[in-house]
């Protein structure tokens, strides 16, 4: 009787979790157009609070002064990062036509590199098929996504700046201090390990020659907060690019081997020596994170799933009620012998 009850309650448990689960789902994906800005918004807000934070404490400045120094310091930033894409996008445009011709140049190649091994391919179906490529039509609507998300980027700044405004509280718990800090902790060195990913990728794109080496090392940045896949996505984008601009095999690997080091150093050999173990996430439940988040916000859902799940597994590990679920997303699962 007692056994029965205990499954009665596992049963009602784990019904109740699934429940709130598709709850949670449902209100999230209902609220995106609100909840992505402000998840932004915090996640920003977290990275300037370490700026913020020193100029506080080490110049002795008021915060609103902190905030828009800070804010200044940003747009300045980002206002020397701009023109450099933006030039390598003009030039991508200025050469599209040239890589029509490219592709199908490459196209033959391939063909006849088939034909060789008696693999019959219609030739004329694939040129003009291929010929009406829109790589034009295809730019421009990159651009036009790039004003709408440049668009969308405002509401962010405007929740960041009242998240930045707003007063700290001073009746917070130790354990919720320690939270706070630990999450800091980890966005502010993933941002910093995928900036540094990102422009080391971007600045060997640039000495090779590569046409949108700085579109690419910004690519890097983002995609390296995908883990897995996000750096083996990364270093892909650029190949063909790259094949159809070098006529030198050379160049093409070293396109492909130099990044791959920097995402191998970084990502496999000083993340984890930084991280350690308190952000450990075990591999499926990264993905299971993807696919979650990725059906609720779409591709924002996908950048931002490891930030979350690392959010959430480091506030229920701080809690003896949610530990053990903090457990599970590390893989560290023990079941107890009968």
């Amino acid at each position: 009787m007692h056994n029965n009850n205990i499954e009665n309650n596992k049963f009602i448990t784990g019904s109740l979790l699934i429940l709130a689960l598709v709850a949670v789902a449902f209100s999230l994906n209902f609220t995106k157009p609100i909840m992505i800005p402000f998840v932004m918004a915090l996640l920003i807000r977290i990275l300037i609070d370490p700026i913020i934070d020193f100029q506080i404490d080490n110049l002795r400045v008021h915060r609103i002064v902190a905030v828009l120094v800070s804010i200044v310091l940003i747009v300045f930033l980002f206002m020397t990062i701009i023109p450099y894409i933006v030039g390598s996008v003009v030039t991508f445009l200025q050469s599209a036509d040239d890589y029509n011709t490219k592709v199908l140049l490459l196209i033959d190649f391939i063909i006849n590199k088939l034909q060789e091994y008696e693999i019959q391919v219609d030739r004329e179906v694939i040129r003009s098929t291929l010929s009406t490529l829109p790589f034009l039509d295809w730019a421009s609507t990159l651009l036009s996504n790039s004003a709408n998300f440049i668009s969308k980027f405002f509401l962010v700044a405007i929740m960041t700046l009242f998240l930045l405004l707003g007063k700290k509280s001073k009746n917070t718990s130790a354990e919720w201090n320690e939270i706070i800090g630990q999450v800091k902790k980890y966005i502010f060195t993933k941002f910093i390990t995928s900036a540094t990913t990102g422009v080391l990728a971007g600045l060997i794109y640039w000495f090779l020659g590569l046409e949108l080496a700085f579109i690419f090392g910004t690519l890097t940045f983002i995609l390296n907060f995908i883990p897995y896949f996000g750096s083996a996505i990364a270093i892909l984008i650029p190949l063909p690019i790259a094949f159809l601009q070098f006529t030198d095999p050379t160049y093409v690997i070293l396109v492909l081997f130099l990044p791959t080091i920097i995402h191998i150093i970084i990502g496999n050999i000083l993340e984890p020596k930084i991280f350690g173990e308190a952000f450990g996430i075990h591999p499926v439940t990264i993905i299971l994170s993807l696919i979650f988040w990725g059906m609720i916000w779409g591709i924002i859902g996908v950048l931002l799933a490891a930030p979350l799940t690392a959010i959430i597994k480091i506030t229920f590990e701080r809690f003896e009620t949610t530990r053990q679920i903090a457990r599970f997303l590390e893989g560290k699962i023990h079941l107890k012998e009968t």
